[in-house]
């Protein structure tokens, strides 16, 4: 039969619908079919199907040496055939010798062994060991169906010369059974010996190796090329789609494989009715197209190509709604795994209230059985997605330009058509047709069915009840908003004036003719113009500090106008108004970090937050801290920092630069941070006797020596380092104890300028809390080398905390300051090495 193969298939395309769309009625169920060509060659080798069904034939109670073939995809629970069966033990026949085949292959492995109901425990050697009822009367041994395995070496010494070294049973996976009499131990006779298997391995074109699989597109591509399946060489199977499809099964959904493939059948079945009962297990297509025979699993792919009115050469044939017979709202039906104890059981029923109100409240169910599908949740998937392609109703037939010659059956096009309103709505190709026509023009006769992303989703019902077409009404006028509205301080070189920026948008700007956009100030009563004209941004004019309203409408092609959108008070503020205070600030853990979060200031000129932190966890204050994130950019309102104990602190900060009045602020302590084994600690205060640039020690305090212009700086490089003894990973931090000294020189007397021109709170002129002219910077530097010979220590880098990697550290502060006599006054300097 498959010399004959390759002519049957030289045939005309046709489509040719599986028994699962069959068993509806033939409603055109989009598709789990097989395709094309394959009309005449299926019907050729096509025997009379067997009367068990797909996916869990059982062959319990068949014996002979002439019987079909057990073939096992995936994994599945099957019983076996008696080729053998001798009696020995003399005229009492104590001992029953049997071989059970269960399958004409080789296999992965023999997961459980049941006799009759009960789930036995075998040792090394065969015997059962449990139920303990079994031991010493049972011995069963495996046989995988390899082409190398021997005959068993115990039943050739029993068989007294029936059974042979030539009984190899090569690519037969059976057990050898032997049973001693005891009716105590059987009290209904010999026992049914079954078994849950792991099948057969099949090749992965992918990986190009050949290993067990539950995969429908491995399993099914196995079972075409084999030679009890349609002996299809390699070379004539597109091994990229196999691979989409595997790829697509593998997908993890609700904890498990979206797609698997469980089942076994006999070879004498149809390949046909095989064919279609595996692809239910990934509700898939097969079929055949320019010289190759191609696969589908079911899911969504985007469209790459789009069909207009354009490309058409013929008008549309439209199909709106199934008859009534194949329009069904609900699926039931059965399949066949663990959970059900390897026996046939209902899977849960699929419905959608929505489709059976659509039907006038008529429950229209149909039988959907999933033969090779062992999961009640992957029936219930595959279930629904049956579903929602059968309510997927419009079908279109019609002739296009060469555009289409790019496309074939399964794949999925948008297709636009003004006078149905379809702007990409994608269809499924069904069929498609290439030839000329009456004029000798090259044409593509396709039939597109609709579909959506949502049909592999569980979304509501109503949505493919209501997403037929997109035409609006005469009096239609699109909604449209302000997606933003901001604030702006401008300069024209003699004043300062504010000017607000409105961005005009809408969800479907194409039938927006043009918008018009008004304002008005907080206690007026008329409406002022800002502009007219397209979808965009409008600038209003100088305005006033204060509050003010903003309003836009739209105006369709017909001329209609829409409702006036009206935004929430709008305040417009000067350039002397700091921004609002952070109303709190929260901290959150994880490993070694800290993830620092607020709800956002809502000013219109905030430019950024700055962050600040020091090791007073009891009374924090701004300017005897250190710059921890120098900005956080509007719009963000979070920001993950390496994890310190000790209190952050947070200030808004506008366009000018002036800050918040207040902080906020959060602790973390020490005892929420991680712990380590090893802790490591190099102390330099107060003494401070490392490498000092531009710093001295006063009263115990490590400070910049001169400050007498501003900005200035000054280092200091640590007395010596951490040497954890070998290279590890490790987290370093410096803690610091940090003030802000003013020597006298910024004191109220002396200072010069124009008032207004005075950073911070009137307070804080002569060194209260709020200042932030005072940093200090922390450094380190690592060599994985012994620090005690002669090391190549990195370049110094920035760090607050961290995670390094490294035998030896040492460390460097810089103290920074923007005023003239004032310096950071580091009292406390501890640098920190843990590890586990």
């Amino acid at each position: 039969m498959a010399v004959a193969l390759p002519a049957l298939l030289s045939t005309a395309s046709v489509a040719l619908t599986t028994g699962v769309a069959g068993a509806i009625g033939g409603s055109f169920f989009t598709h789990f079919l097989i395709s094309t060509a394959m009309g005449a060659a299926l019907n050729a080798l096509s025997p009379k199907p067997s009367s068990a069904s797909s996916g869990g034939y059982s062959l319990t109670g068949q014996s002979g040496s002439a019987v079909d073939h057990q073939i096992i995809y995936g994994k599945t629970k099957v019983g076996g055939v008696r080729l053998y069966d001798t009696s020995t033990g003399g005229e009492t026949n104590t001992f029953l010798h049997r071989i059970l085949a269960y399958a004409g292959h080789e296999i992965e492995s023999y997961e459980e062994i049941y006799l009759n109901d009960d789930l036995v425990t075998i040792d090394g050697s065969g015997n059962v060991t449990l139920p303990a009822r079994y031991s010493g009367y049972v011995t069963i041994k495996k046989y995988y169906g390899t082409t190398t395995q021997a005959a068993d070496t115990g039943l050739i010494a029993d068989a007294g010369g029936a059974w042979t070294s030539l009984h190899k049973l090569s690519n037969i996976a059976y057990l050898y059974v032997k049973l001693k009499y005891n009716s105590d131990v059987f009290p209904n006779g010999i026992p049914v010996v079954s078994c849950v298997i792991k099948g057969k391995k099949v090749y992965d074109p992918e990986t190009a190796t050949t290993a067990w699989s539950d995969n429908p597109a491995l399993c099914l591509r196995d079972y075409v090329s084999s030679a009890y399946g349609l002996s299809i060489p390699d070379a004539r199977i597109y091994d990229s789609s196999v691979i989409t499809a595997k790829g697509i099964c593998n997908q993890t959904v609700e904890s498990e494989a979206r797609y698997s493939c469980n089942g076994s059948f006999l070879t004498s079945s149809s390949p046909k009715q095989v064919i279609s009962d595996m692809l239910t297990s990934m509700g898939g297509l097969f079929w055949y197209s320019q010289g190759s025979w191609k696969m589908k699993a079911a899911a969504y792919t985007t469209p790459t190509v789009t069909l207009d009115e354009d490309d058409l050469r013929s008008g549309i044939s439209l199909s709106t709604r199934h008859s009534r017979r194949d329009n069904f709202n609900t699926v039931k039906g059965t399949f066949r795994g663990a959970e059900s104890d390897w026996q046939p059981a209902d899977y849960p029923l699929v419905d959608d209230p929505a489709f059976i109100t659509a039907d006038n409240n008529l429950v229209n169910t149909v039988d959907f059985s999933l033969p090779f599908t062992a999961s009640s949740k992957t029936a219930q998937r595959i279930a629904r997605v049956f579903l929602n392609r059968n309510r997927e109703q419009l079908t279109v037939s019609a002739t296009f330009g060469l555009k289409a010659f790019q496309v074939e059956v399964g794949d999925i096009v948008y297709l636009n058509n003004t006078r149905f309103g379809w702007s990409s709505k994608p269809f499924e190709v069904t069929t498609w047709d290439f030839g000329l026509s009456d004029g000798l023009d090259l044409q593509t006769s396709l039939t597109l069915r609709e579909i959506s992303p949502e049909v592999f989703t569980n979304v509501d019902g109503a949505f493919f009840e209501n997403n037929n077409s997109s035409l609006p009404s005469a009096f239609y006028v699109p909604a449209v908003s302000f997606s933003s509205i901001e604030t702006e301080l401008r300069s024209n070189f003699e004043s300062l004036f504010n000017v607000v920026k409105l961005t005009v948008s809408s969800s479907d700007p194409s039938s927006v003719e043009r918008v018009e956009v008004q304002m008005q100030e907080d206690g007026a009563t008329n409406w002022v113009a800002v502009g007219v004209g397209d979808l965009g941004i409008y600038e209003t004019p100088a305005l006033n500090d204060g509050f003010y309203y903003f309003r836009v409408r739209a105006y369709s092609f017909l001329g209609v106008k829409g409702d006036w959108f009206q935004s929430g008070s709008t305040q417009v503020l000067g350039q002397a108004a700091p921004p609002q205070n952070v109303s709190s600030l929260s901290a959150n853990l994880s490993g070694g970090n800290v993830n620092l979060a607020w709800p956002p200031v809502t000013d219109p000129d905030l430019s950024f937050y700055r962050i600040r932190h020091t090791t007073d966890e009891s009374a924090p204050s701004w300017s005897n801290a250190v710059t921890y994130v120098d900005k956080v950019s509007r719009p963000a309102s979070s920001v993950s920092v390496p994890a310190k104990s000790g209190t952050y602190m947070i200030r808004a900060y506008d366009k000018l630069g002036t800050n918040s009045p207040q902080l906020s602020s959060v602790v973390v302590p020490a005892n929420a941070l991680e712990t380590f084994t090893n802790n490591l600690s190099l102390t330099d205060s107060p003494t401070f006797t490392g490498t000092k640039t531009n710093t001295s020690v006063v009263s115990s305090n490590l400070r910049i020596t001169t400050t007498t212009s501003a900005p200035s700086s000054g280092t200091y490089l640590s007395s010596t380092y951490i040497d954890t003894a070998a290279v590890r990973r490790v987290r370093a931090y410096i803690d610091l104890a940090v003030s802000r000294f003013d020597s006298g020189s910024g004191l109220f007397d002396s200072l010069t300028g124009p008032f207004d021109t005075l950073s911070g709170l009137f307070d804080d002129l002569t060194g209260g809390g709020n200042f932030d002219d005072t940093d200090v910077v922390t450094y380190i530097s690592i060599t994985n080398d012994n620090p005690a010979g002669t090391p190549t220590w990195s370049s110094y880098q920035i760090f607050q905390a961290g995670d390094f990697y490294g035998r030896a550290f040492r460390f460097k502060v810089e103290l920074k300051s923007e005023s003239v006599g004032v310096s950071p006054s580091i009292s406390s300097l501890i640098a920190k090495i843990k590890y586990n």
